[in-house]
């Protein structure tokens, strides 16, 4: 199946890039320094061959339009097999650049070696899914996935797992957008096999900054929005906006080979608002599950829904579970299935009027004088120090949850801070 171009901007990323709008990037990435190949959208055909001849360093400059990529894995799947390649857009707007494998091609973009970069553009209706990497064989690492949309994948939008032991390690997913949006939804198969990015047995992984969203399905329950499991080790999640997904962060499945080891998910907003997510079958499940995780964190995060969960807004479980949980500010429960877990000033059944708007994803405090300001403990340096906008917690008393309010506010709603990719307004 084919859609024209102007029918699948028209019926999906026109309506998603509005939403998305409000959200000002990340830092940009420098420059490239090394060989540069410049392709348009009539390349799209041949961008396959493009990479297959690259020399190490290359960065493949996509300039702005719309890609066909429906033609099938033979010759639209885009392997990065040589170390050190770049696929960006030539402008740096990544709705300006499309990628559309029609639910045909398999795997737009197949990456194999270390020190793989995409960035800067838009991943479109895979079959599969949109990227996936996996060492072939051997370890690899310093993959970078930055500013990419993902929209309407056929199964996880994100995937990385070994082949044999070729490990996907010490690489980063940040900036980026992942959204299962209501037109994509009816193409996901095999009781809802999908979600936003999900891991095994990679370690060091820095997840942080994106926006993930819609990950449910009418019928079946899907994977979390972000997923480290399978033997994952040292995972950080940080700061990141997961939105109406049926589940949100987790770490781990189940206790030995499909646990997790060490990590820390922390200054994170979870919300869940959509009423055809609670309407679906399987519902709001949970919005952080630490299941197997053994040695694990979970600090400063904030988790709210408009109904209740299935589950539980937090939860940890099985017996090899040992975790850490502090000043999280959750809307529904934090339930203890199993396992060993300190906790410190982590406070439940928070109400929906603490925060700015649950159903658009803007978990920020909005009145000073709440229970959860200034009431959290003082963790050790570097856990937890700067909160869901990079702003830093320096005031020795830090409030419960993801956000630190006291910064000034722009119309927007959202607020200011050196580092912040959530307000149009530069500060």
């Amino acid at each position: 199946m084919t859609i024209r171009p102007t029918l699948f901007a028209a019926a999906a990323l026109a309506a998603v890039a509005g939403a998305a709008a409000a959200q000002a990037p990340c830092p940009p990435l420098p420059p490239p320094s090394g060989p540069v190949v410049e392709r348009w959208p009539a390349d799209a055909g041949n961008l396959r061959a493009t990479i297959a001849g690259a020399a190490p360093g290359t960065t493949i400059l996509l300039h702005d339009g719309f890609y066909d990529m429906s033609g099938g894995d033979a010759t639209h799947r885009l392997v990065f097999s040589t170390p050190g390649l770049t696929l960006r857009s030539a402008s740096g707007d990544r709705e300006a650049v499309v990628l559309d494998g029609g639910y045909v091609t398999g795997e737009l973009v197949s990456i194999q070696a270390s020190d793989t970069t995409i960035a800067d553009l838009t991943l479109a209706r895979a079959y599969y899914h949109p990227i996936h990497a996996s060492g072939p064989g051997v370890p690899i690492q310093g993959i970078l996935i930055h500013n990419v949309h993902v929209v309407d994948p056929g199964e996880q939008a994100v995937k990385v797992n070994p082949v044999g032991a070729g490990t996907v390690d010490s690489s980063t997913l940040e900036c980026s957008h992942l959204e299962l949006t209501d037109v994509g939804r009816p193409f996901i198969r095999n009781s809802c096999y999908t979600g936003g990015l999900d891991a095994h047995q990679a370690t060091g992984w820095l997840v942080r900054r994106n926006r993930v969203e819609g990950f449910w399905c009418d019928e079946g329950l899907s994977e979390h929005g972000i997923h480290m499991w399978r033997q994952c080790v040292d995972s950080v999640v940080e700061e990141n906006l997961v939105l109406d997904c049926a589940r949100g962060i987790g770490f781990g499945l189940g206790p030995g080979a499909d646990g997790h080891t060490g990590g820390v998910i922390r200054n994170n907003f979870v919300a869940a608002g959509d009423p055809g997510l609670f309407g679906s079958a399987a519902g709001f499940d949970s919005g952080i599950a630490l299941w197997g995780a053994e040695g694990a964190a979970a600090s400063h995060n904030t988790v709210a829904s408009s109904q209740a969960p299935s589950a539980s807004s937090m939860e940890w479980r099985f017996i090899s579970t040992s975790v850490s949980l502090a000043n999280n500010l959750v809307t529904d429960r934090i339930w203890d299935r199993g396992g060993a877990a300190t906790t410190a000033t982590n406070s439940e059944y928070a109400p929906l009027a603490l925060f700015a708007d649950v159903a658009a994803g803007d978990l920020h405090l909005v009145d000073p004088g709440s229970a959860p300001v200034d009431a959290g403990t003082v963790l050790d340096p570097g856990d937890a120090d700067l909160d869901f906008d990079a702003q830093p917690r320096s005031d020795g008393a830090p409030d419960i949850g993801a956000d630190e309010i006291g910064q000034p506010v722009f119309a927007d709603g959202f607020e200011s801070g050196t580092t912040s990719f959530w307000s149009t307004t530069v500060p």
